[in-house]
């Protein structure tokens, strides 16, 4: 070999081991993404791929962020007031504010 495929053998070596080493600094900012509810950029793409090719995907994580982001009650029209102290109070129907 002559010296320019040693230098791109080289590149190449020195290039997959970097990746190799980075990884697990990778996988926990990944991580770390996840926990604070952050996707990462790809997740739109998988988003997509699951609506065309796994209908069924697509329905269960759309069930699963309804039961996540659950809005508040509205008030009921000549219910109770909901104001308390000058602040607004949103209960649930089982625990009234007062």
């Amino acid at each position: 070999m002559d010296a320019l495929g040693w230098i791109i053998g080289a590149a190449v070596v020195l290039i997959a081991a970097a990746f190799v080493l980075s990884a697990p600094r990778l996988h926990s900012a990944h991580l770390r993404r996840q926990e604070r509810g952050m996707s990462g950029g790809f997740a739109a793409v998988g988003a997509g791929f699951d609506s065309v090719w796994r209908p069924s995907a697509e329905e269960a994580r759309t069930e699963w962020e309804a039961s996540v982001e659950a809005p508040a009650p509205a008030p009921l029209a000549g219910g109770k007031g909901r104001i308390q102290n000058g602040r607004i109070v949103i209960a649930p129907k089982d625990h009234p504010a007062d």
